[in-house]
């Protein structure tokens, strides 16, 4: 796998741009240079953005498709917690944008997106701004914790690690560090990205203190009532394996964290740690709050179900910022980023697109070795106007799973990035 990380000649890209910052006059938008001109922008580089790039690319090659990345590599949340346990290298994990380009033809820019100008059409970046005629949102979240002070830095010391990159390489250092005591994770109320992800983490850690005999015990601090998705499976993980390792608090809410004692202190009580993976609350990422695209109170961007449009024409939200009937999960992501692809390239091309309902799958490791696994499909039913899921889940924990799990993975990528 190529190490080369993605990027863009600042020079070269800075000479095409006629606006190269706020306060230059806005005239600019209305002639920009044919290196500035982008047909369809995608902001975000995760399952969504690169879904969508790659796919609009192989419906038509022609069209002048660009992706904003901050980030100068991908790397995968899905499958992650087997890079904090020690099951995988973080290297298994990441990938190139390079492909994109060399490959496909997508233009790759590593840079940080200001500001999006809907009125404009236009996507505001460091080094200045890039027009649009179709736009994808595909950000990611954010923590919310604007009116709970306590998670600002909780989130420095104890990295949540649900945003990829820097936090799940400091959380894996901590584990790595850690020789004994008491360990905290905590899950907050949803929506938050994979609903399994918070309880895969738990038993993998679980099982890595079994494994390497370490004097430790896990308290696993839930806000919910049980496990929101593969309770079964779960929770007879925790019932035959960990118990003697673990406690697990249910409908309990924080209220307080104070990291220089090293305190979460709960609606269910204090609960000191020497390791903690705090997780809080989550909503879109801001850069869709600050478009305007955000109703006051709403955490997360209103989109069409069947189409993933938000309110203003041609600008789609996709992935973890979106409130859809999907969970919020890279698989949904790339789910979403085909089907929004598949629309874009219809609406150039003046053709209509069958209505698709999407489906889900869901793996999660309940031990070193052992996995289980859930499906959903949905239906649209016109009387309720609501999407009715129909489940089925595999809460049996096997090897077998656990090996289909890491097939599955290695497809989406092979998808995203062969």
């Amino acid at each position: 796998m190529s190490r080369q990380w993605s990027c863009v000649d600042r020079r070269e890209f800075v000479s095409g741009i006629l606006a190269v910052s706020a306060a230059i006059p806005l005239l600019a938008y209305a002639t920009p240079s044919r290196r500035q001109k982008a047909h369809v922008v995608i902001v975000g580089g995760g399952y969504g953005g690169v879904t969508t790039a790659k796919h609009l690319k192989r419906y038509n090659p022609n069209l002048d498709v660009v992706l904003i990345e901050e980030r100068p590599f991908f790397m995968s949340c899905p499958m992650s917690n087997h890079f904090l346990a020690g099951l995988m290298e973080l290297t298994q994990l990441c990938f190139s944008y390079n492909v994109l380009e060399t490959k496909h033809g997508v233009k790759v820019i590593n840079d940080k997106v200001l500001g999006i100008e809907l009125d404009k059409k236009a996507v505001r970046t460091s080094s200045g701004y890039i027009s649009y005629d179709y736009l994808v949102l595909s950000p990611g979240i954010d923590y919310d914790i604007e009116d709970k002070p306590y998670y600002k830095e909780s989130i420095v010391r104890n990295p949540p690690a649900f945003k990829p990159g820097s936090e799940h390489i400091y959380l894996k250092r901590l584990i790595e560090e850690f020789e004994g005591g008491d360990i905290l994770i905590t899950v907050p109320q949803p929506p938050y990205r994979c609903p399994a992800a918070p309880y895969e983490r738990a038993a993998l850690i679980a099982s890595m203190i079994k494994r390497n005999k370490l004097k430790a015990h896990m308290y696993f601090v839930d806000a919910n009532e049980r496990p929101l998705i593969n309770s079964e499976g779960f929770m007879s993980a925790y019932y035959d394996l960990y118990r003697d390792v673990a406690t697990y608090i249910t409908s309990a809410q924080i209220r307080d964290i104070d990291v220089q004692k090293r305190v979460v202190r709960t609606s269910h009580g204090d609960f000191k740690y020497d390791l903690a993976n705090i997780i809080p609350p989550m909503r879109a990422n801001r850069i869709v709050k600050e478009a305007g695209l955000l109703k006051k109170g709403q955490r997360w961007v209103e989109v069409n179900p069947l189409t993933f449009e938000s309110q203003v024409k041609n600008v789609f939200v996709i992935g973890d910022a979106a409130q859809s009937y999907l969970p919020k999960s890279g698989y949904a992501a790339h789910s979403e980023g085909k089907l929004v692809a598949k629309i874009i390239d219809a609406r150039i091309k003046g053709k209509e697109v069958k209505e698709e309902y999407l489906q889900m799958i869901c793996y999660a490791m309940v031990s070193d070795k052992e996995a289980i696994m859930t499906e959903t499909a949905f239906r649209y039913d016109a009387v309720s106007k609501r999407f009715m899921p129909t489940h089925r889940e595999d809460n049996q924990r096997k090897e077998s799973t656990a090996k289909r799990y890491e097939e599955w993975a290695r497809g989406l990528w092979r998808d995203l990035f062969g």
